[in-house]
């Protein structure tokens, strides 16, 4: 697969499986939107993100039962305010695991999958040092903006935290041009390849989430840190959890395919 194929691929996925998260202010009159983070799409009820994100503005602490929205569309969910005649979903339930930096959003009712909109299967195969991943910059998706992440080594990534592996954490080292991820809260996909009978498949391995930079003074992904580690949910690790919410069996949710 050449690059440019890769890059077409991801565009295409990345605009059906990635959805925004976004807040209602329950003091202002109608929609009220402001965009929070992203959540990829893995059932027609249940999305993921990172627990930094959940907890950023958690529903029931300040907006209330219902006061989250899942955003898609080609274009609106990517705005810091989206219109109020954005296509969303009323979230009823998050699930917040702090350990792991991994929250499962539940929503009221299921969205109809087609088009650009569909769900993504999570990748069930250990991830190799040094294996090349992807992810996007869905804070601000203009240009080119995704991002190719290495799995770090894991002496290295025991330096920045000990045990790392003990929370479900996969650890990715710094890349040249790491520093256009900008999205403090985390929550984006980090995609894998996973080989298949006909052809590679797009499958979610992680979601973006801890910034461990080697500046003292620079523990934010605000700092734009190009040497900062970053340590993010594993998602294979809550696969029992997001079929329990969903109410599906959780083979059906995985891909087993090697990563290519």
């Amino acid at each position: 697969m050449t690059h440019g194929r890769l890059v077409l691929l991801l565009v295409t996925l990345l605009l059906a499986v990635v959805s925004g998260v976004a807040a209602q202010d329950a003091s202002m009159e109608g929609i009220g939107l402001q965009r929070r983070c992203a959540a990829t799409i893995i059932t027609s009820n249940t999305l993921v993100t990172s627990a930094v994100c959940a907890k950023s503005d958690y529903p029931s602490s300040k907006y209330g039962q219902g006061g989250w929205r899942i955003v898609t569309g080609a274009e609106e969910r990517y705005m810091q305010t989206p219109p109020s005649t954005a296509q969303t979903y009323v979230v009823s339930n998050v699930q917040i695991d702090e350990c792991s930096n991994f929250a499962i959003i539940q929503i009221q009712g299921s969205m109809s999958f087609g088009g650009q909109l569909m769900p993504m299967f999570i990748s069930s195969h250990p991830v190799s040092n040094g294996a090349t991943l992807y992810t996007f910059k869905t804070s601000d998706p203009a240009g080119d903006s995704f991002l190719s992440l290495t799995q770090g080594m894991a002496t290295d990534c025991e330096q920045f935290l000990p045990g790392y592996s003990d929370h479900n954490f996969m650890c990715t080292q710094p890349v040249l041009g790491q520093a256009v991820t900008e999205d403090y809260l985390g929550g984006d996909p980090i995609i894998g390849f996973s080989e298949q009978p006909d052809g590679p498949l797009a499958v979610l391995v992680g979601v973006t989430g801890l910034y461990y930079s080697t500046q003292a003074d620079a523990q934010s992904a605000a700092a734009n840190d190009a040497t900062a580690y970053r340590f993010n949910a594993l998602a294979a690790s809550h696969v029992q959890d997001i079929a329990t919410l969903a109410a599906v069996n959780p083979q059906s949710l995985v891909s087993t395919g090697d990563l290519g």
